[in-house]
């Protein structure tokens, strides 16, 4: 920008003749352009300002499109639902308030002590009673065993992946009004028990006698189902609502920061960082005040700990993602500023860049593709999200590429139809 030549100085650099006498008329001629400049630099500060607001409305609302699309992906998807009540399966405090729940459906619907009477000798048949009472407990220790078995978590598995799936064919209108109204969802755990019976010795038939109704945990009562499926329709259309409007905002960010994307940029990526750093806080703090609040049994205390943990599993995924995500933003906006190892980068790339015109968007995709071979997070494996990525960053790399271009003339205009080598 050409700045204004000093009072009493010509353009040129001469010396020109004393404008005192006029000097107010010189003050009137420059009021007009300091009016335009003192209204440009109201302007930038009015969109800085609201800049400002904008993100910090979009930050609110990233950390509450965490906590929605957690909600939404653990309720309302089948697989997701099942890997997680499998992975409860894996902490022993889980297992064994599930295997003594498992032994207790067992003996409230199978007479255990005439099964052994039968199967005794007539001499023996008085100590039914006695081994009953004393296989009870046993049962409960083999039964925990039984649960670390492949085909019994398989078994647990499917039993929730049904009962999820149930809920979600229930909320996206699958089945007449009458079975909704008439119908639960619950979590049928008859075959486990099945097994269970027949891993502690009881006769074959034992397990046909089982009623269909042992083991069967209702989830939602028939009560129950049309406000569960109002509550999950919601919560999937927050998910998208929410997570569509934080990236407008972002994007409005970006527009109005003229001058200053830049900076912008970082504080979008901040601003997704931070919000994934609050989830993770909020969730370490609600394990400290949820469970204490939800057990008054000390003795269930753990178990609930390690259900709290693995239930919000696929939080620190998605919370994880934000961070994820947010770091490039940062890093793009760094290595493109004025910090004296970014200038020193970019000159070293300069050249590099005259005489390959295609090695950033080389170096973009070798990127994209260990990216992608990594997985960090759900996105990069779902094709949708991976082509936004790829997007994202060939466009990165092409406006990072102009910039170093106009900034290191010296090392050659890169030109954007130049053949690549």
């Amino acid at each position: 920008m050409s700045e204004d030549p000093e009072p009493g100085t010509s353009a040129g650099g001469e010396a020109g003749p004393d404008l005192s006498a006029g000097s107010s008329a010189g003050t009137s001629q420059r009021a007009p352009r300091a009016g335009v400049d003192t209204a440009g630099a109201a302007a930038g500060g009015g969109h800085t300002i609201w800049v400002r607001v904008i993100l910090v409305i979009a930050t609110v609302l990233a950390i509450f499109s965490i906590f929605a699309i957690w909600a939404n992906r653990q309720l309302m998807n089948p697989t997701n639902w099942a890997k997680t009540s499998t992975a409860l399966l894996q902490k022993q405090t889980i297992r064994s308030a599930v295997s003594g729940y498992l032994i207790d459906q067992l003996y409230a619907n199978v007479d255990v002590e005439a099964e052994l009477k039968a199967g005794l000798p007539k001499e023996l048949a008085p100590l039914a009673g006695p081994i009953s009472g004393g296989l009870h407990n046993l049962a409960e220790q083999g039964a925990e065993k039984a649960l670390e078995i492949p085909r019994v978590q398989a078994a647990w598995e499917n039993a929730n992946r049904a009962a999820d799936q149930a809920l979600v064919t229930i909320v996206k209108g699958g089945g007449s009004r009458v079975k909704i109204n008439g119908g639960t969802v619950s979590l049928n755990l008859h075959q486990i028990v099945a097994d269970l019976a027949e891993r502690l010795g009881l006769p074959p038939s034992v397990a046909d006698k089982l009623p269909p109704s042992v083991a069967n945990l209702k989830i939602v009562t028939s009560s129950q189902l049309g406000l569960v499926r109002n509550l999950a329709k919601a919560l999937h259309a927050l998910a998208l609502l929410l997570t569509i409007v934080t990236f407008a905002l972002y994007v409005l960010a970006m527009y109005l920061a003229r001058g200053h994307r830049r900076r912008t940029l970082a504080w979008v990526g901040s601003s997704l960082v931070f919000a994934g750093l609050v989830v993770l806080l909020g969730r370490k703090i609600g394990q400290g005040q949820l469970v204490s609040a939800i057990t008054t049994d000390a003795s269930i205390e753990p178990a609930a700990n390690d259900a709290y943990s693995v239930a919000t599993s696929l939080l620190v995924q998605v919370a994880g993602a934000s961070i994820i995500i947010g770091i490039p933003f940062i890093a793009s906006a760094w290595l493109a500023g004025p910090a004296h190892w970014s200038v020193a980068v970019r000159r070293f790339l300069a050249p590099h860049f005259r005489e390959r015109p295609g090695l950033p968007y080389w170096i973009t995709a070798a990127l994209l593709v260990l990216l992608f071979i990594w997985g960090p997070i759900p996105a990069t494996r779902n094709p949708w999200e991976m082509l936004l990525f790829t997007i994202l960053a060939f466009f990165g790399a092409y406006v990072f590429r102009k910039q170093v271009a106009e900034e290191f003339p010296d090392s050659g205009a890169l030109s954007a139809s130049a053949p690549t080598r």
